[in-house]
């Protein structure tokens, strides 16, 4: 079953939809995940930035994070600004 919402936006508010593959990636100095909280830390802390600045830092996060491990899963992350 699915279930529709309403969310008021404004201009300048951002959308993201995204897989598990970014959170999901193991890396980093412990080969853990990266973690879903993590990643909402990383969108939060981006998202006033132009859209074409995000894909970058998100794409050099995420190379640095998997620190020349194999991509464990796929990854998109689509981001929207009203």
């Amino acid at each position: 079953s699915y279930s529709d919402y309403e969310i008021d936006l404004i201009e300048g508010d951002c959308l993201y939809l995204f897989t598990d593959g970014y959170s999901d990636q193991f890396g980093g100095e412990k080969g853990q995940k990266f973690m879903r909280k993590q990643f909402k830390e990383l969108l939060s802390e981006i998202a006033g930035m132009t859209m074409q600045k995000q894909m970058v830092i998100l794409d050099e996060v995420f190379n640095e994070w998997k620190n020349g491990k194999e991509q464990t899963d796929d990854v998109l992350v689509v981001g929207i600004r009203v």
